[in-house]
């Protein structure tokens, strides 16, 4: 069986990184030829982390590459989509694709990305549009997989997971003052939200903020910028005492399917987080932490979790425990799977 894989980035962005390369050794290994091409190259991602625009033509030479494959699918048996096909174009030209490509088309997504087109009139209903006609779709969380099902019943939810060969044998320490945020410069506004708390945190208990992917400038608040890489990304959040996940209440955060959560809990890291989407259920479900809602809740919780050595190992290893049992590729292939062989028998 041959699958031409469709992701938004290369293997250095998230997103593409969690939902589909980590899957393709197993893939592989129940017979499937994969074929990978990204949308955006690694010189996009360069751009964005720097602060760049990427330029008219380079964006014109991603949407050929695109068309391309796209018209040189039919030789593959499915083509697995993150997302979209193209950003920004309407829904009626994708349709119109479809018809030169294979039947079995397999959608994933882990966001809202269909509310950046809300204000544009005729990119609204897009992705209504296009996941209609899917052979199946994957979705992050229950808010995702809510949106897909007015149009599509052949749905499978798929969180984003970890690699339990890469995580089980990391084992945060646990022995500072380290309050840990990971992402990248288009979602650090939901750390900087949490100034307030930290202003009234520092009067109450010592600590050291680390900011992986991005760069906060507090300059009456111990910070220390990290740049990001899949090389060091593990040994960073290993470092870390307690990891955070700020979100507002809003559709798009909604949308987050908790990775930088799930990957403090993977590593024993006790985690303090909004009570926003998927974040609820990740915490009340592995006991791995708390969720805070107000500054008050903020500030009582990180001081508690910084006072205690105790209680962060004690939650940390219940975050650890659950996630090794539940989020992990090992144990969600076979979801992965079950969509694989529904939407091509389904298609047959």
């Amino acid at each position: 069986m041959k699958v031409l894989a469709l992701t938004k980035y290369s293997e250095r962005g998230p997103s593409s990184r969690y939902r589909f390369h980590q899957y393709l050794p197993f893939l592989r290994e129940e017979g499937y030829e994969i074929e990978i091409r990204s949308f955006f190259s690694d010189l996009y991602l360069d751009n964005l982390f720097d602060g760049k625009a990427s330029g008219k033509f380079y964006l014109v030479k991603q949407y050929l590459n695109r068309l391309s494959a796209c018209l040189a699918s039919r030789r593959f048996d499915i083509v697995w989509i993150e997302g979209e096909l193209f950003p920004y174009l309407p829904g009626w030209f994708e349709k119109a694709l479809h018809r030169l490509m294979p039947g079995c088309r397999i959608y994933d997504f882990d966001d809202a990305v269909w509310l950046r087109y809300n204000k544009i009139p005729w990119l609204q209903k897009k992705y209504l549009q296009v996941l209609k006609e899917a052979a199946h779709v994957f979705a992050g969380n229950a808010y995702l997989c809510d949106y897909v099902g007015k149009v599509q019943t052949e749905t499978s939810y798929l969180p984003t997971v970890v690699s339990g060969k890469k995580y089980t044998a990391r084992k945060a320490k646990l022995q500072g003052k380290v309050i840990g945020w990971i992402g990248s410069p288009t979602t650090v506004y939901f750390l900087k939200n949490l100034k307030p708390v930290f202003d009234i945190l520092k009067k109450k208990v010592p600590f050291e903020l680390h900011v992986v992917g991005a760069v906060l400038d507090w300059p009456d608040i111990p910070i220390i910028n990290k740049p990001w890489d899949d090389a060091t990304e593990l040994d960073h959040i290993s470092t870390f005492d307690i990891g955070i996940m700020p979100l507002d209440d809003s559709a798009f955060a909604k949308g987050k399917c908790g990775l930088k959560l799930i990957q403090y809990m993977a590593t024993g890291v006790p985690a303090v987080a909004s009570p926003v989407g998927v974040n609820t259920s990740l915490i009340q479900e592995s006991q791995g932490g708390f969720l805070a809602e107000t500054t008050d809740e903020w500030v009582d919780h990180l001081t508690a979790l910084l006072q205690s050595h105790t209680l962060k190992s004690r939650l940390g290893n219940q975050g650890k425990t659950w996630c090794m049992e539940n989020l992990t590729v090992e144990v969600q292939f076979k979801t992965l799977l079950g969509g694989f062989k529904k939407a091509v028998d389904g298609r047959a």
